[in-house]
């Protein structure tokens, strides 16, 4: 059963507000101005926190303050020493609902996914496939103000083989068989402003998969263009590929051993790796761990047939032998994801949400956990999720002046422990201070 959720309106109560009259210059608040007080402000790019106040204005970063200043005008919430951090942000779902074994889905939709997420800190994320049109609608929606939600950013589609992998869901995706035919998809996929282009590439699949040549020719069609490719693949051989013509970045991280001098080139090359951890691993702990199915965030974020189906006799009749098998799989994952951080591999935090062994929302704070047991620091974990995954989309997820002002407001250090990032006590998105009670009401 899902627990019950603290009203927004009693966590509200708890940021009192304040006029201040003992600081420095008093700035001309604007009508929307919002001034955070008392705050750590968690800086995971230069690696240190400080204590002060931030001024927000028109959904940025306005100022930072040492002391609050003097007679201000506009709303103040008082944090009492909370940690600040930036929004997190997931670069790999499919923000159609979740899915378990054995379990009625939980499809409620892009748009409310995106309201949904704002519970869990997640303020916005990299849809990698879905219906495409409807990603268009939901993306335009959400960035005009029809709906308040998590930012959305979309591939629109999937650059695959006929019959390739994502043709199987039933829904419209872009197929192709030539070089030709893959730069013509990628000038049409264009003129729809897709944040980044995916691509299917795995001929060592049982599906189809398109070519070296036609994978070449979409890469390099995408980077004239200047839009980023996130290239969906299975083995190192696949990764080797995709560096040689040149893609962006890999989703996914395969289950053999890494090469030896790969994840050098990789690092050399500069090519990003989105690994998403969690689908490739927290089935395992779902299904064995009670622990991570019993979190109150997980709980939050879900319907109760999603969590039942994870512990139903059905899913452990077929998978209950299976543990001993699994852990060291997912061991091995673990291990190349470390020879990836030890080379200084730049790692963003995806987790393929919408998929077994993921919740949307709450599946970010277990992929930023998994990155600590490969080998990255707290600092190297929040950053993967914050600051760099938005510097991959172009946009300033810091919490310097200038900045988007979109944060989450831990009453615990995520620095101390990285599970700290699921203790959320307040979410900020664009400047407005979220009501996560109803956000999340209106997800379902």
């Amino acid at each position: 059963m899902k627990t019950i959720i603290t009203k927004l309106s009693a966590a509200l109560a708890m940021l009192s507000v304040a006029q201040f009259s003992h600081a420095s210059e008093t700035p001309a608040a604007s009508p929307d101005a919002l001034l955070l007080t008392q705050v750590q402000i968690v800086d995971v790019d230069q690696q240190t926190i400080r204590r002060g106040a931030v001024l927000v204005e028109q959904g940025k970063i306005a100022a930072e303050y040492s002391a609050p200043p003097a007679n201000f005008k506009g709303q103040t919430l008082d944090l009492n020493n909370r940690w600040l951090i930036p929004g997190l942000i997931d670069m790999h779902v499919h923000a159609f609902g979740n899915r378990a074994p054995h379990a009625k889905s939980d499809f409620a939709g892009t748009e409310k996914i995106a309201q949904r997420v704002l519970y869990a800190g997640v303020t916005g994320f990299v849809d990698l496939f879905g219906h495409e049109q409807g990603l268009i609608n939901a993306r335009q929606q959400q960035r005009t103000g029809t709906f308040f939600g998590a930012d959305i950013y979309s591939s629109l589609s999937c650059l695959t083989a006929p019959k390739g992998h994502c043709t199987e869901y039933g829904l419209k995706t872009r197929t192709m068989s030539t070089p030709e035919e893959a730069i013509a998809q990628v000038q049409s996929l264009a003129k729809a402003k897709p944040d980044v282009i995916k691509v299917v590439y795995q001929p060592s699949d049982d599906q189809p998969s398109i070519d070296r040549a036609t994978f070449a020719a979409i890469v390099q069609q995408s980077n004239q263009l200047g839009i980023k490719t996130i290239v969906h693949l299975k083995t190192w051989q696949e990764v080797s590929d995709a560096l040689e013509v040149g893609a962006t970045a890999f989703t996914h991280i395969p289950g053999t051993p890494i090469p030896t001098g790969l994840a050098d080139k990789i690092a050399k090359a500069k090519m990003v790796v989105i690994p998403t951890m969690t689908v490739h691993t927290d089935l395992t702990d779902f299904l064995f761990d009670k622990t991570v199915i019993a979190s109150e965030l997980l709980q939050a974020m879900t319907t109760p047939a999603i969590i039942a189906g994870y512990q139903s006799e059905e899913t452990m009749k077929k998978w209950g032998d299976r543990e001993a098998k699994w852990r060291k799989q997912d061991a091995q994952r673990t291990a190349n994801l470390a020879a990836l951080v030890k080379a200084g591999v730049i790692v963003l935090a995806g987790t393929d949400a919408g998929n077994y062994g993921t919740i949307q929302g709450y599946s970010v704070h277990r992929e930023i956990l998994k990155f600590t047991q490969a080998g990255m620091t707290n600092w190297q974990a929040l950053a993967a999720a914050t600051t760099r995954s938005g510097s991959f989309l172009g946009i300033d997820n810091t919490l310097q002046t200038g900045a988007q002002a979109s944060f989450v407001i831990l009453d615990a250090s995520p620095i101390e422990d990285i599970q700290n990032t699921q203790k959320i006590h307040a979410v900020i998105h664009q400047g407005k201070v979220v009501d996560r009670e109803q956000t999340l009401k209106n997800g379902f």
